[in-house]
């Protein structure tokens, strides 16, 4: 996603700190949106507005549904999968060391040998405290909300069907397993303990993305787990996978299975099911996926010749898959997106569920993302459609301003006497709308194979009148429904029929308006992320639902305790204790405790209906308290956070304390926040949402930097405190100019109270972004002043770098990439989403209107995603250029790795290939270690090495996971290089010199 937002303000990046900042009103006057949670879309905002004109771009968005086309990910741009399977192949034959024959000379080669690095080190974090001030749920006068403990983004739950009762002792067994979109699948054997042990993926695991996970229902003993590789959710990182993954021995170790990977190429497998009765008979849905993201958001290309997402049949056990056809016939998804990188296609025709009618396991029910629910009676030969979405025009088309297609989710479960109730939501990202809707005899609908079914025999449990039990489910995940849904009853996963068939559980995005530390909204929930319901089976009007986001405490505060993070993704129970429920999010893994739902509806009396800070309250309405009372009559008992230990934080970047730069980092990461790191495994969030790329001064390293998404950057004046982040970025956000989800941002090296971020000019501030004391008095995060002056200095430097002044040559986009050279006070190298290349040597004129840029690209560079820059810290005018994406895209300029020598004199610069044997692989980062001259490249599958004097790359040291690696961040002084992996948390490898 991107910030390229105009008819709304982007404060919204805030709303996870603070209500303050969900309502400030910016400089500029426009009005903040507190509507959202600020961990919304993650990098699917990304923004390129390709195809778009560029008076087009500097317009934005003219409606809603237009704003949240250019708010998730545009372009949308995917890598080929194809090509980064071979990649992944050419990165696996690197060796960890180069023979003599790739140096041009014996000496280079025995330089190499001693300079040689050794294995990379993990440093978690294995222990992720988040601080009271970042939680989601703040108290409204103290501003600080339970502290607790979260990890990466999880995909896919299972658990042992033989797990033991919760009222057994301690510690009795009991398996869950986690899939995390980059993180790999993770194992506990003690799922019930009150702080559970988690065993890492095998160190063979091929690839760490996954989107999928279950167990076939044909093993009794639970040992026996599918795992779709490749994520499936509608997000601009979901990294694609290498097909279906199988393990026989209960995850501890995993075997591709050989007929996936031919239809799962440049996919994610986002749905699995195997039939009871019949192992060798699997089914498989895939979904879009990519490679080549990085620390700055943008460089995915559209893969050409995608196979066709759908569903596919294996009869012989996963040897060899089959479309089915028929449904593809009538759930077209474009099998090869028109115009590599134009964003035009979405997730429209991924397959988001799959499951096997309980009462006919020869029925199967698919969700098709933007076509409904569809039913095969014959095991997946001919289709009908039996669920129409509301946003779904004509057979083959695209409603009006449907840019990503509804997306249901459902679940079968077994009614007894033969009949199979079927649980569904319906949603729109496009229009901002979900509902929910039930059939109480799926095989009773006859369905429409032409793909125009009316919906009738279905009831609808949601409504949009407020006070109605309706309500409580309408808009149960708001307008980002592709990404964070899911519509679950324990009776489908249990199999334990009637007892459990009225029971319903509904996960989605956070409701932060109704929370009570936030404005916007009457506060009449604790968030609504996750809602449950016990009589899902009653008539429409007499359905009730309750809030499972959030413990409270008793009067008078009613006080939150813990809460869940938003953002969710999946849900197991306790196969014998189902009040037990395992939920996974952005935020990692929770266990809730509903056996004995506490009734705090009592806290509805104080709930008020603030439409300012600090301005005026008003009690709840009559509906918005029935609302209230309603939800909170049966919250859980417990919520206990389980990711101590499950290590699967997905970092954007990292940057290091330059004093003391083996032992103190931050580290920015997707939906958790800025970490901070003090040299133990044991991490804590020093500020909450999304978190981008971060700095220190280097005159104070007290002074620290953070960004949210956009342009956001915050300063701190006391370390880390969480109470100290204040506001620098309202000058940044009164522009129009576009810029990435996660922006270029850096604190000088060498310059103390300077930093530089990009959007379509690179902006700086010489001051630490304003003046402390104003800062301070007005600007602080926690209680921004609505009516301040703006917070934050930044003066744009020079020319827009994305504009004709420079020539009509690539014209357009931001700037995503920015260097300073260490060794002087005045060069700084910059780069554009698409290929422009830039430098200057008066960086630090006292007047930044006076910088003057130098064009450095030519025809003959690559024209994509500048995804690095690495100056060489003896020569400001000597660089390493690296780009993401692939030459197959543009044969004319191929390149991922150009090393360039800029001569100030000419102000032409020479460029020089270095891609050598890198095979065509989009890389995402690169640092130049100056005692060696050796280069280090960051890329989907981990780091490579290419040492000074050879023409071949190698893997730059051992112990890394297949993971990718969205950013390097390397400290000369200390001859440390750190790799900021998304999935697997950070990584140092030591670099001796020769």
């Amino acid at each position: 996603m991107t910030g390229i937002r105009r008819s709304r303000s982007l404060f919204i990046v805030a709303a996870a700190v603070a209500a303050a900042v969900a309502v400030a009103v910016v400089a500029a006057g426009k009005q903040a949106n507190g509507s959202s949670s600020v961990s919304r879309f993650d990098p699917r905002k990304e923004a390129a507005f390709e195809g778009k004109g560029l008076e087009a771009q500097r317009k934005g968005p003219s409606n809603p549904a237009t704003e949240q086309v250019e708010n998730r990910a545009y372009p949308r741009a995917y890598v080929d999968d194809r090509l980064a399977l071979k990649s992944h192949d050419a990165f696996e034959r690197k060796p960890e060391q180069l023979g003599s024959t790739a140096f041009s000379t014996r000496t280079a080669f025995a330089d190499s040998l001693a300079a040689s690095p050794g294995a990379w080190s993990a440093l978690g974090p294995v222990t992720p405290n988040i601080s009271g001030e970042a939680s989601q749920f703040l108290d409204p006068v103290t501003l600080q909300g339970p502290t607790t403990q979260e990890s990466g983004r999880v995909t896919a739950l299972a658990i042992d069907p033989n797990c033991a009762k919760a009222s057994a002792p301690a510690g009795a067994p009991c398996r869950l397993w986690v899939a995390a979109a980059g993180g790999g699948i993770w194992r506990t054997n003690d799922a019930l303990a009150s702080q559970p042990s988690w065993i890492a993926p095998p160190d063979d695991l091929p690839t760490n993305a996954f989107g999928s996970l279950i167990i076939d229902p044909n093993d009794a003993s639970g040992n026996t787990l599918y795992a779709g590789s490749g994520e499936p959710n509608g997000s601009g990182d979901s990294e694609a996978g290498l097909g279906l993954f199988k393990s026989t021995d209960g995850g501890t170790s995993w075997q591709l299975v050989a007929g996936s990977q031919a239809v799962a190429i440049n996919r994610s497998i986002g749905a699995i099911a195997v039939k009871p009765g019949d192992p060798s008979t699997i089914y498989i849905g895939t979904d879009v996926a990519r490679h080549g993201s990085s620390s700055s958001n943008g460089g995915r290309r559209t893969p050409p010749g995608a196979p066709t997402l759908g569903v596919y049949t294996s009869t012989d056990g996963g040897a060899h898959f089959a479309l089915a056809a028929a449904l593809q016939a009538r759930t077209p998804a474009n099998p090869s997106p028109p115009g590599a990188g134009t964003g035009s296609d979405w997730f429209q025709g991924g397959i988001t569920k799959l499951e096997l009618d309980p009462n006919n396991t020869s029925t199967v029910y698919a969700a098709v993302v933007g076509y409904g629910l569809w039913r095969s009676t014959d095991g997946g030969s001919a289709w009908t459609q039996v669920f129409r979405t509301f946003n779904q025009n004509s057979f083959g088309t695209k409603a009006p301003g449907d840019t990503f297609g509804d997306r249901v989710e459902f679940d079968a479960v077994n009614l007894g006497g033969g009949k199979t109730r079927i649980y569904l939501g319906d949603s729109s990202d496009d229009l901002v709308r979900s509902q929910v809707w039930r059939t109480d005899d799926a095989a009773a609908i006859a369905g429409d194979p032409t793909g125009a079914y009316s919906n009738a025999g279905w009831t609808e449990l949601s409504s949009s009148a407020n006070g109605t039990n309706g309500f409580l489910a309408f808009n149960y995940c708001q307008g980002q429904c592709g990404y964070d849904d899911f519509v679950t009853s324990p009776a489908a996963q249990l199999g334990v029929g009637p007892g459990q068939a009225d029971t319903l559980w509904l996960g989605g995005s956070m409701n932060y308006d109704e929370l009570p530390a936030y404005a916007g909204l009457p506060q009449r929930s604790n968030g609504r992320g996750v809602i449950r319901s016990t009589n899902g089976g009653a008539l429409a009007p007499d359905v009730t639902w309750q809030d499972m986001s959030a413990t409270m405490g008793s009067a008078p505060s009613y006080s939150f305790t813990k809460g869940i993070h938003p953002d969710q993704h999946a849900v197991v129970f306790n196969p014998v204790d189902p009040g037990i429920a395992f939920v996974g999010s952005d935020g990692g893994v929770v266990r809730i405790d509903v056996r004995s739902p506490q009734d705090k509806s009592a806290a509805c009396a104080i709930r008020k209906f603030v439409y300012i800070p600090g301005q005026r309250a008003v009690p709840l309405a009559p509906p918005d308290l029935r609302d209230c009372q309603r939800l909170l009559s049966g919250v859980p008992q417990t919520i206990t956070p389980i990711n101590d230990g499950l290590n699967t934080i997905q970092f954007q970047s990292l940057s290091f304390n330059p004093s003391n730069p083996t032992g103190e980092l931050l580290g920015g990461t997707q939906d958790n926040g800025t970490f901070s790191y003090t040299g133990t495994s044991t991490w804590f969030e020093s500020v909450g949402g999304d978190g981008g790329q971060s700095g220190f001064d280097v005159g104070n390293p007290t002074i620290r930097y953070h960004n949210y998404y956009d342009a956001t950057p915050e300063v701190n004046f006391h370390g880390n405190d969480p109470r100290e982040w204040l506001d620098i970025y309202d000058p940044l956000q009164s522009t129009g100019e576009l810029r990435s989800f996660y922006v270029p941002f850096i604190a000088d090296p060498t310059e103390a109270g300077r930093a530089f971020i990009g959007l379509e000019h690179v902006w700086r501030t010489d001051a630490n972004g304003g003046d402390p004391a104003y800062l301070e008095a007005h600007c602080n995060a926690l209680h921004l002043d609505p009516n301040r002056k703006a917070c934050g200095d930044w003066k744009p430097m020079g020319l827009n770098l994305t504009g004709s002044d420079f020539g009509n040559f690539r014209v357009g986009h931001y700037v995503v990439a920015t260097t300073r050279a260490p060794s002087n006070a005045g060069t700084l190298w910059a780069g554009t989403r698409i290929g422009r290349l830039f430098v200057t040597s008066n960086a630090n004129d006292p007047q930044p209107r006076n910088v003057r840029w130098v064009r450095l690209d030519t025809p003959s560079t690559p024209g994509r995603f500048v995804s690095g820059i690495a100056v060489d810290p003896g020569d400001p005018n000597h660089a390493w250029i690296s780009y993401s994406g692939y030459n197959a895209y543009t044969p004319t300029t191929p390149g991922h790795v150009l090393e360039a020598r800029y001569n100030p004199v000419t102000g032409i610069a020479a460029f020089t290939d270095r891609s050598y044997d890198l095979g065509d692989q989009p890389i995402t980062g690169i640092a130049e270690f100056g005692p060696t001259g050796d280069l280090y490249a960051a890329t989907d599958f981990g780091v490579l090495r290419l040492p000074s004097g050879a023409s071949h790359w190698e893997n730059a040291g051992t112990s890394l996971p297949s993971v990718a690696v969205y950013g390097l961040t390397l400290s000369q002084s200390a001859h440390v290089l750190y790799a900021a992996t998304h999935g697997r948390g950070a990584y140092v490898l030591s670099l001796p010199t020769s």
